[in-house]
């Protein structure tokens, strides 16, 4: 009785936490933001020292694995936490000093060309089929020179505007900036001692989680964080062999700024679904600059190398380290971009990935417990009936006998009273 009085109390508690929680939404919303700002430095040092322990994970597996001298043990983690903090600067470094020079230089010459390219454009005469005459009337007489100056006009206006409130967009910067070096500063402890706060961790689930619960908790962390971890590694794999076969074959078509269009489509290739997509209409965009017809030869490239890779490449880096069907990762990717734009479809195939597993595992444990045989085809008896049926018409459509025919409806109408 005591157990059942205990069970109304949480539940009633939980009601009411809950009918508090939605009367009072917007106190509550206002709350829960403040908490997450103020924790937002711990959330960014977590992702950051995640990311960097899988490169310090690897160089610790290479740095005298088998050496058991104290000086060794001492200075393994030290040079191994350095030289992943280095590599992922360099890379970031890298990719800065690519991208962003060229693609300055292609906008500026974009804004240039733009006028004499739209010019070009609607004289062609197969876009003159296609195109309206009114629209392409519209197009000739529009005042491009004036429209970009007037787009510079509103920038510099912007600007103007911004320095009237430099004090505000300085104490945001700073506070960003701030976050983002105590983010950095607590990533770094983590990784120094990440053995004794998993201890801490697991001391705390030992004596707060009910044993009976604690193995499943566990379990739990270690698909969540398998399913992250192979996630990142084959999707950085996936990435550097997409940017790299672009670029290739971009020098090999003799397509113009194949380096940097390479990195931008590998770099985009990150975000699921999507994104080698984005980096390759950008990239089209920027070619466009040079010559429209080599941004034409550049989209069929990429189409035929996104194929290649979607069915041949991906698959094989992949396999089933992740396990998540296509119209899940789909679903992963819509919803988080939804919730958190690009950083909710990075999260959002692993975290998706996660609950598929968990909840499979909990289908086959049940599926036993209870005696089920696991379903491998999904069976429809009316399905089946019409298969059969179809086959009899076949039959009497044939040249066959009459006999044959009646044979195999006695056997349907057999199957069928047993």
């Amino acid at each position: 009785m005591n157990l059942e009085w205990k069970q109304l109390r949480r539940i009633g508690v939980c009601i009411f936490v809950l009918y508090l929680a939605i009367y009072y939404y917007k106190t509550v919303a206002g709350v829960a933001t403040t908490i997450i700002g103020a924790l937002w430095p711990l959330f960014l040092g977590l992702a950051i020292a995640y990311m960097v322990n899988i490169l310090m994970d690897m160089y610790e597996d290479y740095f005298f694995p088998n050496s058991s001298k104290p000086i060794v043990d001492k200075i393994r983690r030290p040079l191994c936490l350095f030289g992943a903090v280095i590599t992922l600067i360099a890379i970031i470094g890298i990719l800065v000093y690519l991208i962003l020079p060229e693609l300055i230089y292609s906008l500026k010459v974009l804004i240039k060309s733009l006028p004499n390219a739209v010019n070009e454009l609607t004289q062609n005469k197969y876009v003159k089929k296609v195109v309206p005459d009114d629209a392409i009337k519209k197009l000739t007489d529009m005042d491009w020179k004036a429209y970009i100056n007037e787009t510079l006009k509103f920038f510099k206006t912007g600007i103007t505007g911004m320095a009237e409130n430099l004090a505000t967009v300085a104490g945001s910067v700073f506070s960003t900036f701030i976050s983002v070096i105590l983010g950095i500063i607590f990533a770094l402890y983590l990784l120094a001692g990440k053995e004794r706060f998993q201890l801490q961790g697991h001391r705390l689930i030992r004596v707060f989680i009910k044993k009976k619960y604690q193995e499943k908790l566990l379990h739990y962390m270690s698909v969540c964080n398998d399913c992250f971890h192979n996630y990142i590694v084959g999707k950085l794999v996936d990435a550097v062999i997409m940017g790299v076969l672009t670029g290739l074959g971009m020098a090999l078509f003799r397509l113009p700024y194949a380096m940097m269009v390479g990195v931008l489509v590998g770099f985009t290739a990150l975000i699921p679904v999507a994104g080698a997509y984005v980096g390759a209409i950008v990239g089209a965009i920027i070619i466009l600059t040079e010559s429209p017809m080599k941004a034409a030869i550049f989209l069929v490239f990429i189409i035929v190398l996104q194929q290649i890779e979607g069915n041949l490449i991906y698959p094989k880096i992949m396999g089933d380290s992740v396990g998540l069907p296509g119209i899940w990762v789909l679903a992963a990717v819509a919803v988080g971009g939804s919730l958190a734009g690009i950083i909710g479809m990075l999260i959002g195939v692993p975290i998706v990935a996660t609950i598929y597993k968990v909840v499979k595992e909990e289908v086959l444990e049940l599926e036993e417990k209870k005696g089920i045989e696991p379903m491998t085809k999904l069976d429809n008896p009316h399905q089946e009936r019409w298969q059969k049926l179809k086959k009899i018409a076949k039959i009497s459509n044939s040249s066959k006998s009459k006999k044959e025919e009646n044979e195999v409806i006695e056997k349907v109408t057999e199957k069928e009273e047993n």
